[in-house]
């Protein structure tokens, strides 16, 4: 007599076998983190052509190198300057503007 349906201890079917959903679901892991380890790896080469550029290229804003061999007093009379000249501007914009200090 022949069985009309496969039994379901056969083990010849994959799915009848619970190491075989085990082995599955690992494999499916596996794939996944090997996904992940490629997609991490493109991301680093991005990110390394781009300090690579960054290091490589000009700075991307002008650099201030304060004082680079300046004579200390020589220096601070150049900001004192510039002080002087804001305060100035900032004077003639209040009312009266005439640019003479306010008696605060």
């Amino acid at each position: 007599m022949e069985p009309t349906a496969p039994s379901e201890a056969d083990p010849a079917r994959p799915e009848s076998r619970p190491d075989w959903r085990s082995l599955s679901h690992l494999r499916d892991r596996v794939e996944a983190a090997v996904r992940e380890i490629e997609r991490l790896r493109a991301e680093n080469a991005d990110l390394a052509r781009r300090v690579t550029e960054l290091q490589d290229g000009p700075a991307s804003a002008p650099s201030f190198r304060f004082g680079d061999g300046d004579d200390p007093d020589a220096l601070k009379a150049r900001v004192q300057g510039f002080i002087d000249l804001v305060d100035g501007l900032l004077q003639a914009d209040e009312p009266g503007g005439d640019g003479s200090p306010s008696d605060g």
